[in-house]
C-alpha cells in the first residue's frame, strides 16, 4: 500500500503540467495509475514522447511527498481536495475534453447529477438593468432547483450568486486563483455567503495570485460544470464569450439575453444569438428546455417575468476594482429601491403586492429587494415578504 494518499498524484500531475493541460488523459491511456506513472521515473517519462522539458523538469522536481505536504497543508486550513479518484467529482467534468486534476473547495460541493446546474456570466461593466436581469434569472433558476454557477466577479458575476442566495438556493463560484488569496476584496461577505450556502472552487491551489492567464483556463470549469450557460451583457470582447466557447465545444447549450443594440455591452450577447445562441427573457424558457428537471415549477405568481433591456440604459453604475460598497444612507439607495423603502411598513408585504404598488418589472423589484436586504434596510420573511427593518 502506498504511503501517499492517492489524491497527492493528481496534484503532483498538475503542478507539473499546469491547469487546463489534457496531457493527464494520455498518461491514463497508457498508465494503469498516476502512482505508477510517478513511479517509472523520468526515463520512462521521456519516452511516452509528448511532454516538454519543462515539464518533466517539473514532474522531477516537485515530488509525491510535496504534494501529500500539499494536501496535508490543505486539510489544515479547511480547503477539501477533490480528484477524478473521488466520488465527489463531478461526473459532467469528467466528459470535458481537459478536466481538471483537482479542485480545491471551501463549502459544501453540490451533487450535480442530482441538482442540474446553469451558469451565468456577463460583463464586469454591468448596466442595473444587466445585473437586474442577471438577479431575476439566478432567483427563480434556484427556486426551481437548480444551481447557480459563476465567477465571483463584480457585475454580472455578482447579481447572479446574490439572486440565487436571495432566493434560498444554492450557488458555486469558480474562482481564478487560490481560494484564500486576498482577490476582489469588495466581493469578500458575498464569498463568505456563498462558501456557507454552496461552494467556492478553483483548480488553482492556496495562495496562488489572480492573473489574467488564469481566467481563460476557468472559464471552462464553469461551463463545464452546467448544463447550459446563460450570457448576460457582453462586449465583442469579452471573457464571458470564452466561457460560451467552450460551453459549445463541451456540447452544451448556450442562452444569451438581448440587448438594445446601442448599448455597449450588445454586441457579444447579439452576436451570440447570431451564431446560434438561444434567445431567453426569462427562466422559465431556460428550464422549457430541460423537462426531466422537476415537475412543479415555480415563478413569481403574477408578476411579469419577462426581462426587457432597455436600449438607453446603458450607464456603466458598476463598481472599480479598488471600489467601495454603496453607504446606506436612503438617498445613495437606487430610485427603485428608494421607491421601494417608501412603500414598506413594519406589516411584512408579499412580493406580488410590492409589485402592484411599485409598478416595477420583477427584475428590477427582485433587484431593489437585494439592494436593500445587502444594506440590512429591510427584513424577510416567510413566504417571498418583507417589511421595514428598525
Amino acid at each position: 500500500m502506498s504511503k501517499y494518499d492517492p489524491r497527492a498524484f493528481w496534484l503532483w500531475m498538475q503542478h507539473a503540467l499546469g491547469a487546463g493541460s489534457s496531457k493527464p488523459n494520455r498518461v491514463l491511456e497508457s498508465w494503469k495509475s498516476l502512482e505508477d506513472f510517478c513511479a517509472a521515473g523520468e526515463e520512462a517519462w521521456r519516452l511516452e514522447g509528448y511532454f516538454t522539458a519543462k515539464e518533466i523538469r517539473g514532474l522531477r522536481t516537485f515530488s509525491a511527498a510535496d504534494a501529500q505536504a500539499l494536501l496535508d497543508y490543505c486539510e489544515k486550513i479547511g480547503q477539501k481536495v477533490v480528484t477524478p479518484d473521488c466520488g465527489e467529482y463531478p461526473a459532467l467534468l469528467r466528459q470535458i475534453h481537459n478536466p481538471p486534476c483537482a479542485l480545491y473547495c471551501h463549502g459544501t460541493l453540490p451533487d450535480f447529477e442530482q441538482e442540474p446546474a446553469i451558469s451565468i456570466v456577463g460583463t464586469r461593466k454591468a448596466t442595473q438593468t444587466g445585473k437586474a436581469a442577471a438577479r431575476s434569472f439566478a432567483y427563480e433558476l434556484a427556486k426551481n432547483g437548480v444551481v447557480v454557477v459563476s465567477g465571483g466577479a463584480l457585475g454580472i458575476d455578482t447579481a447572479a450568486h446574490q439572486g440565487a442566495l436571495q432566493a434560498g438556493g444554492k450557488t458555486v463560484c469558480v474562482l481564478g486563483c487560490g481560494i484564500d488569496t486576498d482577490y476582489l476584496m469588495a466581493n469578500a461577505a458575498l464569498r463568505s455567503t456563498i462558501a456557507a450556502k454552496g461552494a467556492l472552487i478553483s483548480e488553482f491551489p492556496p495562495q496562488t495570485q489572480a492573473s489574467g492567464s488564469n481566467f481563460p483556463i476557468r472559464n471552462r470549469i464553469i461551463s463545464g460544470l452546467s448544463r447550459g450557460t446563460l450570457v448576460v451583457e457582453a462586449a465583442a470582447k469579452s471573457g464571458s464569450l470564452i466561457t460560451a466557447d467552450y460551453a459549445l465545444e463541451q456540447g452544451r447549450d448556450v442562452f444569451a439575453v438581448p440587448c438594445g443594440i446601442f448599448s455597449p455591452v450588445s454586441a457579444g450577447v447579439n452576436n451570440l444569438i447570431k451564431s446560434g445562441a438561444k434567445p431567453v427573457s426569462g427562466a422559465k424558457e431556460i428550464l422549457e428546455e430541460y423537462p426531466d428537471w422537476g415537475k412543479n415549477k415555480i415563478f413569481l405568481d403574477d408578476i411579469n417575468t419577462n426581462v426587457i433591456i432597455e436600449e438607453n440604459d446603458t450607464k456603466n453604475d458598476s463598481f472599480s476594482e479598488g471600489g467601495t460598497q454603496k453607504p446606506s444612507g436612503a438617498a445613495q439607495f437606487s430610485q427603485d429601491a428608494q421607491l421601494l423603502l417608501s412603500i414598506l411598513t413594519d406589516r411584512p408585504c408579499q412580493v406580488a403586492e410590492l409589485a402592484l404598488k411599485t409598478r416595477l418589472p420583477a427584475p428590477r423589484l427582485l433587484s431593489a429587494i437585494t439592494e436593500l436586504e445587502l444594506e440590512s434596510a429591510i427584513e424577510s420573511h416567510s413566504g417571498r415578504r418583507y417589511s421595514v427593518r428598525h
